[in-house]
């Protein structure tokens, strides 16, 4: 004897009665469902046997939290939005920066791109230690040169300070080079700027970042300075280092707590070989 199942979505289709006793799926909008037959009316007329109606009792739903529409109660993930679950919709809706637009479907899943930096750092001048002091050794060494040398004591006045602007002009281009080497962490990029008239820009996505390592010497530890290498899935750009930047050590383990989240964020994720 085969059965009729009317399902909420408004499918109507046909089992058979072995099929009572165990859930079924609707062909229509794919609900499982366990059938049940519908008590009769005791002032109804008796329906054909092949035509028992039957009530179907889907499984338990609620409604979305961030986008409203109907999934399942056991789901973690919105099979609509794409939204895990498990995150507040209260700060969801904090990051959302204007009306959702046909660019960014779900603007509450990731914070806005022009977001202010967490950290906006130089490289530290430490890197120019040995440098300047090469330099000035240099200087020195070429200025007594002028002073002991007999063949060169005519020229000690123009030569040491055409030796005292050289360095001056080498030590202020190292500074200057190493002081428009910035980095600006966001919560979900890393931009970095390099050059002193011309600008180098790159940038690489949190989601992106696969695995990175920072690596500090004794003095640097002391000094608060460190080197990160990052490693991302980028084509153009699978490897960024961040080097001899200060307070390297907050800005290491705020990536560490940050990608998780931007990962989430863009319902990205990582499969290990």
């Amino acid at each position: 004897m085969n059965y009729q199942v009317t399902c909420i979505c408004g499918n109507r289709f046909t089992i058979g009665q072995d099929a009572l006793s165990q859930p079924v799926t609707c062909p229509a909008c794919k609900r499982k469902l366990l059938p049940q037959v519908a008590p009769a009316s005791p002032n109804a007329a008796p329906a054909p046997a092949p035509a028992i109606p039957l009530l179907a009792e889907s499984e338990p739903t609620k409604r979305c939290p961030f986008c409203g529409e109907t999934i399942l109660a056991v789901a973690k993930k919105c099979k609509h939005c794409g939204e895990f679950l498990d995150r507040s919709p209260t700060a969801a809706s904090a990051a959302i920066p204007s009306a959702t637009s046909p660019a960014n479907p779900n603007p509450a899943a990731q914070p806005p791109a022009d977001a202010s930096p967490a950290f906006s750092l130089s490289v530290s001048q430490w890197d120019n230690f040995w440098r300047i002091f090469i330099i000035l050794t240099a200087a020195i060494l070429i200025g007594a040169a002028f002073f002991f040398i007999e063949p060169l004591k005519p020229y000690m006045r123009p030569g040491i300070a055409a030796t005292a602007v050289l360095a001056a002009i080498l030590i202020w281009y190292f500074y200057l080079s190493v002081r428009n080497a910035r980095c600006f962490i966001r919560p979900t990029r890393i931009d970095t700027e390099s050059g002193i008239l011309s600008k180098d820009l790159n940038s690489i996505e949190l989601f992106r970042i696969s695995d990175m390592e920072l690596k500090q010497g004794f003095v640097e530890r002391l000094l608060r300075i460190g080197t990160i290498h990052i490693y991302s899935t980028d084509t153009t750009s699978p490897e960024l280092t961040l080097y001899q930047i200060p307070r390297a050590r907050e800005v290491y383990t705020y990536l560490q707590n940050q990608i998780p989240t931007a990962v989430k964020s863009r319902g990205a994720y990582y499969v290990e070989k």
